[in-house]
């Protein structure tokens, strides 16, 4: 089992458990969380960044 996140210019690998049987979904779901908490951070900084290069050119 492999999670990847494609992204506009690249696909990047989140995880990779190459002996996972049977139900997976214990082991996958929390990398599912992690990656949806982790594109939420990036948003809000990315937000952050643009508000303040906005705020420096007045």
């Amino acid at each position: 089992m492999t999670a990847r996140l494609r992204l506009a210019s690249a696909e990047v690998l989140l995880a990779s458990w190459p002996d996972l049987h049977g139900d997976w979904t214990t082991v996958v779901h929390p990398t599912l969380h992690e990656a949806i908490g982790l594109h939420t951070a990036l948003s809000v900084a990315t937000d952050a960044l643009h508000l303040a290069n906005h705020l420096a050119s007045r």
